[in-house]
């Protein structure tokens, strides 16, 4: 490597470490276990009513912090909107994939009461439930299963899952559905460095057991109930539509509270952490402002920001955002720019879906840009600019200038260190071009049509790109190429 190879390679790697938001890490995690499962409820009367329009999950779990071990009950009513019969359902088991660490066990399902033998696929990441019967397109079926589940305990490091630094985290800790796109069931393995979770929009009703002592954050609204261990508490959390359950508790968490446009925030933080933490939730607050102005209602009543093993990356899901720890600490300086990219994805994945694995452009590429919309509201053009400039012009110059730009419009796997540089900085050079297109008010049009017109659903590109030239009435072939198509 000469002087100058290495020059650029430490710029580069200072302008990722400033740019990365949503990318895990690849910690080694150690050893897993397995462990035995629990008896499922009695499965429900099929019917022969339509289909409801989503999934509903039916959670039961409980933790036993000794043995680090959740275990449970899922029933799940699937409803068939593929257009098609089914001779399968899939699930995935993200606790599975090597980047989560963890070694979930699936025992005693049932399909409408009838126990089916199950296999596996996918290295274990997808469960697959054949059907007696092809199941007809509208109409639904249901499914139960018993969970178990080890996690892994991890001294240090991105922990998603498992229990590290005195906080349990349990993202996806349970049996997923699978994206099915009309043609096959997406099963695609995440590399560490993307987003592993393509989920559809449901219903979600859990009740989780958990240590007394610990201080529960979570997707959706939680509500304790009365429980005959004095030493565990049993929470009733409930929401819809979700495309994920996670949750994350701590015996160490404080919490403090405020209100914006009618919703309860709440900041999760450590001990040492108290100016930080409440830092974080004026920002958050700032940040719901501002995109509810910019783009369209947040759907919730709650919603969380929550200190959580990280590093220094953040995580998203419903209502509920992850900030790393070291932005609370050594790395304050990027903790506003992490958490308004994380509440950007309360619109750009929470309500508008894509397929986080093989077009995560889509949603980090807008929640990137949608931080224009909070800085200019903030602290006005200027510092717009300057985030425009620093944060992705920047990045994405030297990555042209050393022949290192890429196609946006790639999965994840396609990439490697480059991977924020190109999905997230390139990809809201894009959203931004397209904005000076258009101008502010056409713009807005075609982020608030967006919106509305895919909420709840999951989007492929061509559905923004379609929504964009039907409201502008503009042909916006060109610039897609050269910014999503094209590299130099």
């Amino acid at each position: 490597m000469s002087r100058l190879d290495a020059k650029i390679l430490l710029l580069s790697l200072v302008l990722l470490t400033a740019l990365a938001g949503c990318r895990p890490a690849d910690p080694d995690r150690g050893e897993t276990r397995g462990g035995t499962a629990i008896r499922p409820t009695a499965a429900p009367t099929a019917t022969e009513e339509p289909a409801g329009p989503m999934a509903e999950y039916y959670l039961e779990l409980s933790l036993d912090a000794d043995a680090a071990r959740l275990t449970g009950k899922e029933r799940v009513v699937f409803p068939n909107h593929t257009g098609g019969p089914l001779d399968e359902i899939v699930f995935r088991l993200y606790p599975n994939l090597p980047q989560r660490g963890g070694a979930m066990a699936v025992r005693d399902v049932t399909v409408e009461g009838r126990p089916v033998d199950f296999s596996l696929r996918a290295e274990n990441t997808s469960l697959v439930v054949p059907l007696e019967e092809p199941l007809p397109a509208e109409r639904d079926v249901s499914v139960e299963l018993a969970l178990d589940l080890q996690l892994p305990v991890v001294a240090e490091g991105y922990v998603l899952l498992g229990y590290s630094q005195g906080i349990w985290s349990a993202a996806d800790a349970y049996a997923l559905l699978a994206i099915h796109d009309g043609k096959a069931w997406l099963e695609d393995i995440a590399p560490a460095h993307g987003d592993a979770v393509t989920a559809a929009a449901a219903v979600y009703d859990v009740q989780l057991s958990l240590p007394a002592d610990l201080v529960l954050a979570t997707t959706g609204t939680k509500v304790s109930m009365p429980n005959d261990d004095p030493g565990t508490v049993t929470y009733h959390v409930s929401g819809r539509p979700l495309r994920e359950f996670a949750w994350l508790a701590s015996a160490d968490y404080r919490v403090s509270e405020t209100t914006a446009y009618g919703t309860l925030l709440r900041s999760y933080y450590l001990p040492g952490d108290e100016a930080a933490g409440q830092a974080t939730l004026n920002v958050a607050a700032a940040a719901l402002r501002a995109y509810n102005d910019a783009f369209g209602p947040y759907p919730y009543q709650e919603m969380a920001v929550v200190e959580a093993p990280l590093l220094h990356f953040g995580m998203e899901f419903p209502g509920l955002n992850l900030i790393g720890m070291d932005l609370y600490r050594h790395l304050r300086a990027q903790l506003e720019d992490r958490v308004v990219h994380e509440i950007a994805h309360q619109w750009w994945y929470a309500q508008v879906g894509n397929d986080q694995v093989n077009t995560p452009w889509l949603d980090e590429g807008l929640a990137e840009y949608s931080m224009a919309f909070y800085y200019r509201q903030v602290y006005g053009e200027a510092h717009m600019n300057t985030v425009v400039n620093q944060r992705w012009l920047v990045p994405y110059q030297v990555a042209v200038d050393n022949g290192y730009d890429a196609v946006v419009n790639q999965p994840a796997a396609a990439f490697a260190w480059e991977y924020e540089v190109i999905v997230y900085a390139k990809a809201a050079l894009f959203f931004h071009a397209l904005h000076g297109e258009l101008g502010d008010e056409v713009f807005s049009d075609v982020l608030h049509t967006y919106l509305s017109r895919y909420q709840w659903q999951i989007a492929r590109p061509d559905d923004f790109l379609s929504v964009a030239e039907e409201v502008s009435g503009q042909d916006l072939d060109d610039l897609y190429n050269r910014w999503i198509l094209s590299a130099q």
